[in-house]
């Protein structure tokens, strides 16, 4: 009985571990503090089914008698009856775990403060001389929540829609200069997996932060491989299986300029003992093919947009600055130490993501020394000069020019306008619909101006023309004109949503979709317009049908 009991438990162990492991996928590294943890756990355990069975029982029952006379068995472990080889075992097991805790005290920042913040470097350049002035037509004018309301209303017009959701990942990156936020779809569950793998996932998202245009993209070949897989094509675990030594970060997904999916993730090695992970390179894989390759930070590809998260840049920024006088002096004195704000947000310059966010003393309230201008590929960091407001300062400034309607601010974008530094700021209410637009002045947080319309909100600041905001051209004599084709249909399917504070329908008809603002001039018959109607309009280049006909006779 006791052998099979032996037995039994080394299955058991067996098992345990490879759960833990398909569940966990610890790197097999030395280096990595998730391999020790599996090992340390799996050396436990095989040191307690060893005592158990052990000759000498090391397991003894005791038998102690309560309160009221009643007998209580309890088991406990006799080490002095231990065998000299579990003794040693669990010494040296003892020991790992104090030699790991006191490596990671060691290369902790008590002790190690100035090289946390020589691990990178800053340049320094002025704001109004330095920093580029912002493109007007390659403005991220959406946030992420913004994003995924447009993206999510299009899932309706795919085949198997009650087989797919669209993934929350709605990743920032830039396509053709332009910035976009992208999202693969996923299988909802289980069976609906089960039931639609073999042909795989044939559609991402992306939206256009500018113009807040969003496409179901088609791919030629569907992904086989992505976050919502179960069993081997499971990203993260086709990867592990692939790369079983390598530290790496969880798969992000992207795409190139030319629209094909991949997943981006992030290889690591500790810069300090087994402390602080830092990026050395990056595993691209395909999506549909499940191939992959590792590549240095050298030479990854240039349309790869993400390589060093958000985490990993705000945390080596508040070190640069914190640590620079040692350890104690963030504890007493605090001469010079600066720490970066609390909100970031992303911006796109050229092809590339930046993150940027302010930088503050430790002791200010509601202003900035500078901004921080990380380029999100390659980590190069700026540090402009500029005492201005906080974001969060500008955010509640927003807030106070339109208190009377209750709008919340979003995290405010970076603009430089006419050589001027400003917060732009999306205004929502209760339902996180966007209902306005606010322009902070940086530099004197109660200058706001507020506008509906973004385009005319930066022309009043700015006195520049902002046409392309919304979609107008400008003729050479001045006149404001568009590019339109008559379209008309039938109404196949309808959905509805608020943005900027105008109510837009979308229409499908024929396998496409229109769009059509509300305003004061539209028919009347607009808000009652249904499935079977017939419609016409002329499309501009922003897909929006002006002129707009319900039923036209």
């Amino acid at each position: 009985m006791k052998r099979k009991l032996f037995v039994f438990a080394w299955l058991a162990l067996v098992l345990e571990m490879l759960i833990y492991y398909w569940y966990q996928l610890p790197a097999l590294n030395i280096l990595s503090v998730d391999f020790w943890i599996f090992f340390l756990q799996s050396v436990g355990l095989v040191w307690l089914i060893l005592s158990m069975f052990s000759s000498k029982g090391a397991f003894q029952k005791v038998t102690k008698i309560s309160g009221r006379q009643r007998q209580v068995d309890t088991y406990q472990i006799k080490t002095s009856q231990l065998p000299a080889y579990l003794k040693w075992l669990g010494r040296i097991w003892v020991l790992l775990v104090l030699g790991l805790l006191g490596l990671g005290l060691i290369n902790s920042r008590v002790f190690r403060a100035k090289d946390y913040a020589a691990v990178i470097s800053v340049k320094d350049a002025d704001f109004k001389a330095d920093f580029p002035e912002t493109d007007i037509s390659k403005l991220a004018l959406l946030d992420r929540a913004s994003a995924e309301k447009i993206g999510d209303t299009y899932l309706g017009t795919i085949d198997k829609v009650s087989q797919f959701g669209i993934s929350d990942d709605y990743r920032q990156i830039t396509i053709g200069q332009q910035p976009f936020r992208v999202s693969p779809l996923e299988y909802k569950n289980f069976w609906k997996w089960l039931s639609n793998h073999q042909d795989g996932i044939g559609y991402y998202v992306k939206v256009n932060q500018t113009t807040g245009k969003a496409e179901l993209a088609k791919l030629s070949k569907a992904m086989h491989y992505s976050d919502s897989e179960f069993l081997l094509n499971d990203t993260l675990r086709h990867l592990r299986l692939q790369y079983p030594t390598t530290i790496f970060g969880k798969p992000s997904f992207e795409v190139d300029d030319q629209g094909n999916p991949y997943y981006i993730a992030t290889i690591y090695e500790p810069k300090f003992g087994l402390s602080s992970n830092d990026p050395i390179g990056a595993i691209v894989l395909d999506a549909v093919t499940g191939e992959s390759k590792k590549y240095s930070l050298e030479d990854i590809p240039e349309w790869v947009d993400r390589v060093y998260s958000a985490n990993n840049v705000i945390s080596r920024v508040d070190d640069h600055y914190t640590y620079q006088n040692g350890f104690w002096n963030t504890i007493f004195s605090q001469t010079g130490v600066k720490n970066t704000t609390d909100n970031y947000n992303y911006i796109s310059i050229g092809s590339d993501i930046y993150l940027y966010t302010g930088i503050t003393s430790a002791t200010a309230d509601s202003s900035n020394l500078g901004f921080i201008l990380v380029n999100m590929r390659t980590r190069e960091i700026t540090n402009y000069k500029l005492a201005s407001a906080t974001e969060t300062a500008a955010q509640k400034s927003a807030e106070g020019e339109v208190q009377e309607k209750s709008y919340k601010a979003t995290n405010p974008s970076l603009v430089k306008l006419a050589d001027t530094a400003y917060y732009l700021v999306s205004l929502k209410d209760d339902a996180g619909l966007v209902k306005s637009y606010a322009l902070v002045d940086a530099e004197d947080y109660q200058q706001v101006t507020v506008n509906n319309d973004i385009a005319l909100l930066i022309s009043q600041v700015t006195g520049t023309d902002a046409s392309s905001l919304s979609g107008l051209t400008v003729t050479e004599n001045g006149e404001v004109g568009e590019q339109t084709e008559v379209i008309s249909g039938k109404v196949e399917a309808l959905a509805s949503q608020i943005i900027g504070g105008a109510t837009i329908y979308y229409i499908e008809s024929e396998g496409k979709i229109y769009k059509v603002k509300a305003t004061e001039d539209s028919t009347d018959r607009l808000p009652f317009i249904k499935v079977g109607d017939h419609f016409s309009g002329q499309l501009d280049k922003k897909n929006y049908l002006k002129n707009f006909k319900v039923n036209p006779e």
